[in-house]
């Protein structure tokens, strides 16, 4: 991340990932996964990260996860949802949101980021275009 794009996040709230990202860092992931397996390892970042301190909800059914984040001395809420594309293929699409009414100064970036490499590390990343 650059430092201009920490200075154009100064007032904007909240990051999300998405197809065409301006940062390839934030490409939705497709994973050679079940649902499952991607659903339940978003679940337990908590256990295994330091930046997800705890799951709010999560409803299995709609494959949303809501989660509380900290970076520093921030709050963040963050809501992953997670998709299955195919028999053995499934998507993630993370929105993170700091808690205060200024900007994150690109700190929701690099919490998706966190929560993305976390995942990266446990299942095959297949590349879309």
């Amino acid at each position: 991340m650059s430092v201009w794009y920490s200075i154009s996040r100064v007032f904007k709230p909240r990051e999300e990932t998405s197809e065409n990202p301006k940062h390839q860092e934030l490409k939705t992931r497709y994973y050679a996964a079940s649902f499952t397996r991607v659903f339940r390892k978003a679940e337990k970042l908590q256990e295994t990260s330091g930046k997800i301190n705890k799951v709010i909800k999560a409803d299995e059914e709609r494959g949303e996860l809501f989660v509380e984040a900290t970076n520093g001395k921030d709050l963040f809420d963050v809501i992953m949802t997670i998709v299955q594309v195919g028999p053995n293929e499934t998507a993630i699409d993370i929105v993170s949101s700091i808690r205060k009414k200024s900007g994150d100064w690109g700190k929701n970036f690099s919490i998706i980021v966190h929560i993305l490499k976390e995942l990266d590390q446990s299942f095959p990343n297949i590349k879309k275009n």
